[in-house]
Protein backbone atom coordinates (compact mmCIF):
# COMPACT_ATOMS: atom_id res chain seq x y z
CA UNK A 1 0.00 0.00 0.00
CA UNK A 2 1.19 3.52 -0.66
CA UNK A 3 2.34 5.91 1.70
CA UNK A 4 -0.34 8.43 1.62
CA UNK A 5 0.20 10.20 5.25
CA UNK A 6 2.75 11.57 6.71
CA UNK A 7 2.41 11.85 9.96
CA UNK A 8 0.56 8.60 12.41
CA UNK A 9 0.05 9.33 15.90
CA UNK A 10 -0.77 5.76 18.22
CA UNK A 11 -2.12 7.46 21.28
CA UNK A 12 -1.60 4.43 24.14
CA UNK A 13 -4.21 5.20 27.42
CA UNK A 14 -7.09 3.82 28.87
CA UNK A 15 -9.14 2.06 31.81
CA UNK A 16 -10.44 5.16 32.52
CA UNK A 17 -11.49 8.66 30.51
CA UNK A 18 -8.75 10.60 32.64
CA UNK A 19 -6.49 8.91 30.29
CA UNK A 20 -8.49 8.95 27.07
CA UNK A 21 -9.66 12.82 27.25
CA UNK A 22 -5.90 14.36 27.11
CA UNK A 23 -5.01 12.35 24.32
CA UNK A 24 -8.25 13.28 22.09
CA UNK A 25 -7.05 17.44 23.24
CA UNK A 26 -3.60 16.48 21.54
CA UNK A 27 -5.16 15.32 18.50
CA UNK A 28 -7.89 18.22 18.34
CA UNK A 29 -4.48 20.49 18.53
CA UNK A 30 -2.84 18.30 15.68
CA UNK A 31 -5.83 18.70 13.67
CA UNK A 32 -5.62 22.34 13.79
CA UNK A 33 -2.24 23.46 13.31
CA UNK A 34 -0.93 20.63 11.19
CA UNK A 35 -0.96 21.82 7.58
CA UNK A 36 -0.71 17.81 6.52
CA UNK A 37 -3.14 14.95 7.09
CA UNK A 38 -1.87 13.44 10.32
CA UNK A 39 -3.52 10.16 10.67
CA UNK A 40 -5.07 9.25 14.50
CA UNK A 41 -5.41 5.69 16.77
CA UNK A 42 -6.04 5.29 20.01
CA UNK A 43 -5.17 2.33 21.75
CA UNK A 44 -7.48 1.84 25.18
CA UNK A 45 -8.38 -1.20 27.50
CA UNK A 46 -11.07 -3.76 27.08
CA UNK A 47 -12.98 -2.03 29.64
CA UNK A 48 -16.32 -0.41 28.55
CA UNK A 49 -15.54 2.88 29.59
CA UNK A 50 -13.05 3.56 27.12
CA UNK A 51 -15.04 2.17 24.44
CA UNK A 52 -17.91 4.28 25.67
CA UNK A 53 -15.71 7.74 25.89
CA UNK A 54 -14.40 6.89 21.91
CA UNK A 55 -17.76 6.22 20.89
CA UNK A 56 -18.93 9.89 21.51
CA UNK A 57 -15.82 11.11 20.22
CA UNK A 58 -14.82 12.42 16.20
CA UNK A 59 -11.96 14.36 15.09
CA UNK A 60 -12.27 16.35 12.42
CA UNK A 61 -15.95 14.83 11.70
CA UNK A 62 -14.88 11.65 11.44
CA UNK A 63 -15.34 8.31 14.12
CA UNK A 64 -12.05 8.30 15.81
CA UNK A 65 -10.31 4.44 15.36
CA UNK A 66 -9.50 2.64 18.04
CA UNK A 67 -7.77 -0.62 19.01
CA UNK A 68 -8.11 -2.92 21.97
CA UNK A 69 -5.14 -3.81 24.28
CA UNK A 70 -5.94 -7.33 26.85
CA UNK A 71 -3.46 -5.08 28.78
CA UNK A 72 -4.20 -5.74 32.72
CA UNK A 73 -3.14 -3.54 35.62
CA UNK A 74 0.13 -3.89 37.40
CA UNK A 75 -0.62 -5.51 41.12
CA UNK A 76 1.74 -7.40 43.53
CA UNK A 77 -0.82 -9.63 44.63
CA UNK A 78 -1.05 -13.24 43.22
CA UNK A 79 -3.76 -13.40 41.28
CA UNK A 80 -2.99 -9.69 40.12
CA UNK A 81 0.48 -10.39 38.97
CA UNK A 82 -0.24 -13.33 36.96
CA UNK A 83 -2.57 -11.90 35.33
CA UNK A 84 -0.91 -9.01 34.24
CA UNK A 85 2.00 -10.74 33.36
CA UNK A 86 -0.13 -13.22 31.28
CA UNK A 87 -1.25 -10.11 29.27
CA UNK A 88 1.67 -9.01 28.60
CA UNK A 89 2.49 -10.61 25.43
CA UNK A 90 -0.46 -9.85 23.68
CA UNK A 91 -0.60 -6.41 24.95
CA UNK A 92 3.11 -5.46 23.06
CA UNK A 93 1.52 -7.59 20.25
CA UNK A 94 -1.71 -5.71 20.09
CA UNK A 95 0.29 -2.21 20.40
CA UNK A 96 2.77 -3.78 17.21
CA UNK A 97 0.04 -4.46 14.89
CA UNK A 98 -1.65 -1.24 15.38
CA UNK A 99 1.65 0.28 14.61
CA UNK A 100 2.25 -1.97 11.45
CA UNK A 101 -1.33 -0.78 10.34
CA UNK A 102 -0.84 2.84 10.72
CA UNK A 103 2.94 2.28 9.11
CA UNK A 104 1.32 1.18 6.46
CA UNK A 105 -0.42 4.50 5.65
CA UNK A 106 2.16 6.69 7.09
CA UNK A 107 5.59 8.01 6.59
CA UNK A 108 6.35 8.69 10.12
CA UNK A 109 4.42 6.87 13.30
CA UNK A 110 4.72 8.19 17.05
CA UNK A 111 3.47 6.56 19.75
CA UNK A 112 1.73 9.05 22.41
CA UNK A 113 1.26 7.34 26.32
CA UNK A 114 -1.04 9.13 29.03
CA UNK A 115 0.14 6.64 31.38
CA UNK A 116 -2.34 4.12 33.06
CA UNK A 117 -1.53 0.27 32.50
CA UNK A 118 -2.19 -0.13 28.65
CA UNK A 119 0.37 2.19 28.13
CA UNK A 120 4.12 0.51 29.34
CA UNK A 121 3.04 -2.09 26.29
CA UNK A 122 2.80 0.84 23.29
CA UNK A 123 6.17 2.03 24.71
CA UNK A 124 7.56 -1.87 24.78
CA UNK A 125 5.71 -1.79 21.39
CA UNK A 126 7.26 1.22 19.59
CA UNK A 127 10.59 0.02 20.72
CA UNK A 128 10.37 -3.25 19.79
CA UNK A 129 9.38 -1.15 15.97
CA UNK A 130 12.19 1.22 16.02
CA UNK A 131 9.76 4.11 16.09
CA UNK A 132 9.63 7.49 18.83
CA UNK A 133 7.77 7.41 21.68
CA UNK A 134 6.55 10.60 23.93
CA UNK A 135 5.43 10.01 27.56
CA UNK A 136 2.76 12.79 28.65
CA UNK A 137 2.46 12.64 32.17
CA UNK A 138 -0.59 13.73 33.82
CA UNK A 139 -0.10 13.48 38.12
CA UNK A 140 2.45 15.35 40.46
CA UNK A 141 3.65 11.50 41.35
CA UNK A 142 3.76 9.37 38.23
CA UNK A 143 2.13 6.03 38.67
CA UNK A 144 4.14 2.89 38.33
CA UNK A 145 3.50 2.52 34.54
CA UNK A 146 4.86 5.96 33.62
CA UNK A 147 7.74 5.96 36.28
CA UNK A 148 8.73 2.59 34.03
CA UNK A 149 7.79 4.58 30.82
CA UNK A 150 9.62 7.81 31.54
CA UNK A 151 13.29 5.26 31.85
CA UNK A 152 12.40 4.11 28.00
CA UNK A 153 10.32 7.26 26.00
CA UNK A 154 12.60 9.08 23.75
CA UNK A 155 10.72 12.36 25.20
CA UNK A 156 9.37 12.86 28.83
CA UNK A 157 6.65 15.72 29.76
CA UNK A 158 4.10 16.17 32.11
CA UNK A 159 1.59 18.70 32.75
CA UNK A 160 2.35 18.66 36.56
CA UNK A 161 5.09 19.68 38.70
CA UNK A 162 7.48 16.52 39.13
CA UNK A 163 10.41 16.83 40.75
CA UNK A 164 12.71 15.40 38.29
CA UNK A 165 14.88 16.84 35.81
CA UNK A 166 14.02 13.78 32.98
CA UNK A 167 10.05 15.16 33.09
CA UNK A 168 9.88 18.51 31.06
CA UNK A 169 7.39 20.97 31.69
CA UNK A 170 4.45 21.71 29.84
CA UNK A 171 1.21 23.82 30.52
CA UNK A 172 -1.93 21.38 31.58
CA UNK A 173 -3.64 19.46 28.90
CA UNK A 174 -7.29 20.06 28.33
CA UNK A 175 -9.87 19.64 25.42
CA UNK A 176 -10.02 22.64 23.14
CA UNK A 177 -13.55 23.64 24.20
CA UNK A 178 -12.00 25.04 27.59
CA UNK A 179 -10.40 27.21 25.38
CA UNK A 180 -13.56 28.72 24.45
CA UNK A 181 -15.56 28.95 27.46
CA UNK A 182 -19.03 30.74 26.77
CA UNK A 183 -19.96 33.14 29.25
CA UNK A 184 -21.64 32.27 32.48
CA UNK A 185 -24.99 33.46 31.49
CA UNK A 186 -25.52 31.49 28.64
CA UNK A 187 -23.55 28.79 30.31
CA UNK A 188 -26.31 28.92 32.37
CA UNK A 189 -29.14 28.91 30.13
CA UNK A 190 -28.00 25.76 28.69
CA UNK A 191 -27.95 23.73 31.52
CA UNK A 192 -31.28 24.93 32.86
CA UNK A 193 -29.93 27.52 35.72
CA UNK A 194 -30.83 31.37 35.99
CA UNK A 195 -28.67 33.61 33.53
CA UNK A 196 -27.63 35.74 36.93
CA UNK A 197 -27.46 33.74 39.72
CA UNK A 198 -24.23 32.80 41.59
CA UNK A 199 -23.63 29.21 40.82
CA UNK A 200 -21.19 26.73 42.77
CA UNK A 201 -20.51 23.63 41.50
CA UNK A 202 -19.77 20.38 42.85
CA UNK A 203 -18.48 17.34 42.01
CA UNK A 204 -16.57 14.13 42.87
CA UNK A 205 -15.45 13.17 39.11
CA UNK A 206 -16.90 10.64 36.83
CA UNK A 207 -17.64 8.22 39.01
CA UNK A 208 -18.54 10.82 41.95
CA UNK A 209 -17.91 10.56 45.41
CA UNK A 210 -20.32 9.49 48.14
CA UNK A 211 -18.39 11.31 50.83
CA UNK A 212 -18.25 14.69 48.50
CA UNK A 213 -22.12 14.30 48.16
CA UNK A 214 -23.19 13.68 51.67
CA UNK A 215 -20.88 16.70 53.45
CA UNK A 216 -22.01 19.16 50.46
CA UNK A 217 -25.53 18.68 51.39
CA UNK A 218 -25.10 19.17 55.22
CA UNK A 219 -22.64 21.74 55.18
CA UNK A 220 -25.00 23.70 52.94
CA UNK A 221 -28.07 22.67 55.20
CA UNK A 222 -25.99 24.78 57.91
CA UNK A 223 -24.96 27.34 56.03
CA UNK A 224 -28.50 28.26 54.10
CA UNK A 225 -29.19 31.28 56.16
CA UNK A 226 -25.63 32.66 57.39
CA UNK A 227 -24.47 32.84 53.84
CA UNK A 228 -27.72 33.53 51.78
CA UNK A 229 -27.24 30.85 49.89
CA UNK A 230 -30.95 31.52 48.87
CA UNK A 231 -29.18 33.76 46.23
CA UNK A 232 -27.12 30.99 45.03
CA UNK A 233 -27.28 27.86 42.87
CA UNK A 234 -25.98 24.60 42.68
CA UNK A 235 -24.64 22.14 39.66
CA UNK A 236 -24.03 18.79 40.93
CA UNK A 237 -22.63 15.99 39.71
CA UNK A 238 -23.48 12.89 42.00
CA UNK A 239 -22.18 10.04 39.88
CA UNK A 240 -24.42 6.60 39.54
CA UNK A 241 -27.34 6.43 42.07
CA UNK A 242 -26.77 9.58 44.31
CA UNK A 243 -28.77 12.26 42.02
CA UNK A 244 -32.32 11.29 43.32
CA UNK A 245 -31.27 11.71 46.89
CA UNK A 246 -29.69 14.64 46.53
CA UNK A 247 -31.91 16.42 44.55
CA UNK A 248 -34.21 15.86 47.13
CA UNK A 249 -31.92 17.38 49.65
CA UNK A 250 -31.75 20.68 47.80
CA UNK A 251 -34.93 20.99 47.22
CA UNK A 252 -35.90 20.27 51.35
CA UNK A 253 -33.56 22.96 52.10
CA UNK A 254 -34.55 25.67 49.30
CA UNK A 255 -31.57 25.59 47.02
CA UNK A 256 -31.74 25.78 43.21
CA UNK A 257 -30.07 23.51 42.03
CA UNK A 258 -29.50 21.13 38.88
CA UNK A 259 -28.44 17.80 40.13
CA UNK A 260 -27.40 14.99 37.42
CA UNK A 261 -25.24 11.78 37.73
CA UNK A 262 -22.83 12.99 35.41
CA UNK A 263 -22.35 16.01 32.70
CA UNK A 264 -21.53 15.49 29.29
CA UNK A 265 -20.23 19.19 29.32
CA UNK A 266 -18.78 20.13 31.92
CA UNK A 267 -16.99 22.76 30.09
CA UNK A 268 -20.53 24.40 30.70
CA UNK A 269 -20.41 23.50 33.82
CA UNK A 270 -17.53 25.38 34.89
CA UNK A 271 -18.25 28.44 32.50
CA UNK A 272 -21.43 28.83 34.82
CA UNK A 273 -19.64 28.66 38.02
CA UNK A 274 -18.53 31.49 39.98
CA UNK A 275 -16.41 28.56 42.56
CA UNK A 276 -16.45 25.00 42.94
CA UNK A 277 -15.61 21.84 45.28
CA UNK A 278 -14.36 18.59 43.38
CA UNK A 279 -12.08 16.30 44.01
CA UNK A 280 -8.02 16.79 42.75
CA UNK A 281 -7.31 14.73 39.73
CA UNK A 282 -5.19 15.97 36.82
CA UNK A 283 -8.23 16.22 34.69
CA UNK A 284 -10.27 18.34 37.28
CA UNK A 285 -7.11 20.65 38.28
CA UNK A 286 -6.14 21.06 34.62
CA UNK A 287 -10.38 22.09 33.98
CA UNK A 288 -9.68 24.37 36.91
CA UNK A 289 -6.95 25.89 35.67
CA UNK A 290 -8.28 26.67 32.24
CA UNK A 291 -11.37 27.58 33.34
CA UNK A 292 -9.92 29.95 36.19
CA UNK A 293 -12.30 28.80 38.65
CA UNK A 294 -11.96 29.35 42.53
CA UNK A 295 -12.20 26.21 44.46
CA UNK A 296 -11.90 24.14 47.42
CA UNK A 297 -10.07 21.15 46.16
CA UNK A 298 -11.19 17.48 48.27
CA UNK A 299 -8.13 15.09 47.39
CA UNK A 300 -9.02 11.32 47.19
CA UNK A 301 -8.33 10.23 50.90
CA UNK A 302 -7.02 6.64 50.35
CA UNK A 303 -4.10 7.77 47.73
CA UNK A 304 -1.30 6.93 49.88
CA UNK A 305 0.95 8.82 47.57
CA UNK A 306 -1.31 11.65 47.92
CA UNK A 307 -0.78 12.64 44.28
CA UNK A 308 -4.32 14.50 43.99
CA UNK A 309 -3.63 16.46 46.81
CA UNK A 310 0.21 17.22 44.98
CA UNK A 311 -1.61 18.10 41.77
CA UNK A 312 -3.74 21.44 43.35
CA UNK A 313 -0.56 22.63 45.31
CA UNK A 314 0.49 25.03 42.61
CA UNK A 315 -2.93 26.42 42.47
CA UNK A 316 -3.07 26.44 46.15
CA UNK A 317 0.49 28.35 46.41
CA UNK A 318 -0.88 31.08 44.44
CA UNK A 319 -4.28 31.65 46.54
CA UNK A 320 -6.46 30.01 43.76
CA UNK A 321 -7.85 27.05 45.23
CA UNK A 322 -7.82 25.78 49.06
CA UNK A 323 -7.13 21.99 49.44
CA UNK A 324 -9.34 20.69 52.50
CA UNK A 325 -9.32 17.19 53.59
CA UNK A 326 -11.97 14.48 53.01
CA UNK A 327 -12.63 12.99 56.44
CA UNK A 328 -15.08 10.98 54.39
CA UNK A 329 -17.60 10.86 57.53
CA UNK A 330 -19.96 13.76 56.93
CA UNK A 331 -19.82 15.29 60.75
CA UNK A 332 -15.57 15.35 60.51
CA UNK A 333 -16.19 17.35 57.03
CA UNK A 334 -18.38 19.44 58.64
CA UNK A 335 -16.25 20.33 61.72
CA UNK A 336 -13.53 20.43 59.37
CA UNK A 337 -14.14 22.12 56.43
CA UNK A 338 -16.99 24.17 57.15
CA UNK A 339 -14.74 27.36 56.95
CA UNK A 340 -12.99 26.67 53.35
CA UNK A 341 -16.66 26.80 52.07
CA UNK A 342 -17.29 30.06 53.82
CA UNK A 343 -14.72 31.08 51.91
CA UNK A 344 -16.03 30.12 48.40
CA UNK A 345 -19.34 32.34 49.34
CA UNK A 346 -17.89 35.21 50.77
CA UNK A 347 -17.43 37.94 48.30
CA UNK A 348 -14.18 39.19 48.69
CA UNK A 349 -12.02 36.05 49.71
CA UNK A 350 -13.83 34.48 46.46
CA UNK A 351 -12.65 37.48 44.75
CA UNK A 352 -9.26 37.10 45.62
CA UNK A 353 -9.19 33.18 44.89
CA UNK A 354 -10.39 34.88 41.19
CA UNK A 355 -8.29 36.80 40.86
CA UNK A 356 -4.93 34.46 41.44
CA UNK A 357 -6.51 32.10 39.38
CA UNK A 358 -6.79 34.79 36.56
CA UNK A 359 -2.94 35.12 36.98
CA UNK A 360 -2.57 32.00 35.30
CA UNK A 361 -0.70 31.26 32.26
CA UNK A 362 -3.00 29.30 29.39
CA UNK A 363 -3.67 25.53 29.74
CA UNK A 364 -1.73 24.85 26.12
CA UNK A 365 -0.27 21.82 26.72
CA UNK A 366 -2.26 19.94 24.36
CA UNK A 367 -0.82 22.85 21.58
CA UNK A 368 2.94 22.04 22.75
CA UNK A 369 2.46 18.12 22.60
CA UNK A 370 1.09 19.00 19.07
CA UNK A 371 4.23 21.64 18.23
CA UNK A 372 6.94 18.86 18.96
CA UNK A 373 5.57 16.39 17.73
CA UNK A 374 4.86 18.54 13.96
CA UNK A 375 8.67 20.50 13.95
CA UNK A 376 10.88 18.71 16.95
CA UNK A 377 12.98 15.62 16.60
CA UNK A 378 11.62 13.37 18.80
CA UNK A 379 14.30 11.01 19.08
CA UNK A 380 14.72 7.94 16.80
CA UNK A 381 16.15 4.28 17.05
Amino acid sequence: MSVQTELGILFAGGGTGGHIHPNLAIAESLEQVSTNTTRFAFLISDRAIDAEVLSNESIAGEPVQSFVSPAKPLAFRPRGLIRFVGSWGGSVRAARSAIRELSATCQRVVVVATGGFVSPAAIQAARAQRISSVLVNLDAVPGKANRWIARHADRVLSSAPVDSPKFERIAPVVRARYALLPAAAPARHMLGLEPNRPTLLITGGSQGASSINTFLVKALTLLHDECGLDRWQVIHQTGPGGADQVGSAYRSIGIHAVVRPYFERMDLALASADAAVTRGGAGAVAELWASHTPAIVLPYPYHRDEHQRLNARELEEIGGVIIATDRVDPDLNVQTNLDALRALFDKHARGRMQRAMDGLGPADGAERVAEILLNEAVGCH
